[in-house]
């Protein structure tokens, strides 16, 4: 379940790459703390651009514990795309 309460930027831009089918035919891949999902590595083009804003730098907390999911930020702040992940354990440092 999204939590739009939480992150609702973050919520709508996921919710409309959804809706398009910008994740049909993608694979996760695995590390041993998350899986991750996205666009990386494929032909295909986002038409929403990057996402606008790190909501977690904008006072906005929401916790990475087990099951959770967000969207992967590189080293810069507000850089995501349509890369996210789920937690498989608590990640704090993420």
């Amino acid at each position: 379940q999204f939590r739009s309460d939480s992150a609702p930027v973050t919520v709508d831009y996921i919710s409309k790459c959804v809706r398009d089918g910008l994740y049909d035919g993608t694979q996760f891949y695995r590390s041993d703390f998350v899986i991750q999902c996205g666009l990386h590595g494929s032909s295909k083009v986002n038409p929403h651009g990057d996402l606008p804003v790190n909501e977690t730098h904008s006072n906005t907390v929401v916790s990475n514990t087990r099951g959770t999911a967000a969207i992967a930020h590189w080293d810069v702040p507000d850089c995501g795309n349509t890369e996210f992940f789920i937690n498989l354990k608590a990640n704090a440092h993420l």
